[in-house]
């Protein structure tokens, strides 16, 4: 809820190193009426995974999770719940943003603990994940189920997961293209990067295939189906896959880097019902409050002892409510920029953001 190296071995890397997993990992868990609803942003998948165990259903929930290979960036949980459920988010060393009318649109929040049950259900979990990847092509999106009674006694509303194997794009052009064909969050290349980072790969995630997961009946009818064909396999066979055409994403991806070091910039649409973002931190990260141009910002620095999310050292991100996109900025954990540096780039991306 980590990192690429050497330019050299990334294309053997990027997706298949288990510590640079989670991207884009989404569970959205949904109560019939009169919600509030949150969108949470972080760069661990191991603590989502644990808010997403922590946050598991009661009878009349429903819960959806779509995971997505690593790569220091944020990744995204969507909690539908009970205003009552996150009173108390806003402590003093954390930040809170509010809109005109005075309502809370973002603020900033402790990570969870992490335990031994979350983390055997995140390794087992980005085991079978990488073993669908592995199956893929880029650009396929794929639906599955695991016999495996350890994820799915976790997993009882939704028994069938989602993974998707990204077409890296490595021109910033071919990667405008295709934020354009799928209409995903448009952004423009920064020119104020630092010296030496240069467009390193980008591109952009589907948008969920079944947003509603088991009150949709498409998605009752897939499950059904792959859990079929799971009770009458041989022995053995414990993974079933189905590919999924998309069109739309609402996620678009770009990494800039200088050897080791670099920066990635993540633009996600949010849902209309999203009335709350919450951006999580470690307990012992600093979190400020910036202007950029007119918009409120936040810039979170890691603490040198900030190893469990495993992010990287600088964090600036901010929302534009009415596009209803959410900006992230971030790098590697030894790197060796500044805010100021982050500061300069957000600067281009909102010198160039429609008004």
């Amino acid at each position: 809820m980590c990192e690429l190296q050497n330019r050299t071995q990334e294309q053997s890397l990027k997706y298949t190193d288990l510590q640079d997993r989670g991207l884009k990992n989404m569970d959205i868990l949904t109560e019939p009426e009169n919600i509030l609803k949150i969108q949470a942003f972080d760069v661990s998948d191991k603590v989502m995974e644990h808010v997403y165990q922590k946050a598991r259903p009661q009878k009349g929930f429903i819960v959806k999770m779509r995971f997505q290979p690593r790569i220091t960036a944020p990744i995204m949980i969507m909690l539908f719940v009970l205003g009552a459920s996150v009173t108390g988010y806003a402590a003093s060393q954390y930040l809170e943003f509010r809109n005109s009318k005075g309502d809370v649109v973002l603020s900033t929040a402790k990570t969870p603990t992490e335990t031994d049950a979350s983390k055997t259900y995140t390794y087992t979990y980005a085991k079978w994940n990488e073993e669908v990847r592995d199956r893929l092509q880029p650009g396929e999106y794929a639906a599955y189920y695991i016999k495996d009674d350890s994820m799915n006694q976790r997993n009882l509303s939704n028994p069938v997961l989602f993974a998707y194997k990204p077409t890296e794009l490595s021109s910033f052009s071919n990667l405008q293209d295709e934020i354009k064909r799928t209409k995903a969050p448009l952004f423009r290349n920064p020119t104020h990067l630092p010296d030496g980072y240069r467009f390193d790969f980008g591109y952009v995630y589907p948008v969920a295939a079944y947003p509603g997961m088991m009150d949709k009946k498409e998605y009752r009818a897939l499950t059904d189906k792959l859990m079929h064909q799971a009770e009458t396999a041989p022995k053995g066979e414990n993974l079933f896959t189905q590919k999924l055409s998309w069109d739309k994403s609402d996620f678009s991806f770009a990494r800039y880097a200088r050897g080791n070091d670099y920066v990635n910039i993540t633009v996600t649409k949010y849902a209309p019902e999203v009335t709350k973002t919450i951006v999580m931190q470690n307990g012992q990260d600093s979190a400020e409050e910036l202007t950029i141009k007119g918009t409120k910002a936040y810039y979170i620095r890691a603490s040198e002892t900030s190893k469990s999310l495993e992010v990287g050292k600088n964090r600036l991100g901010w929302l534009d409510e009415k596009r209803r996109l959410h900006y992230n900025i971030s790098d590697n954990q030894n790197s060796p920029l500044t805010k100021e540096d982050l500061v300069k780039i957000a600067e281009d991306l909102l010198n160039s953001s429609p008004q």
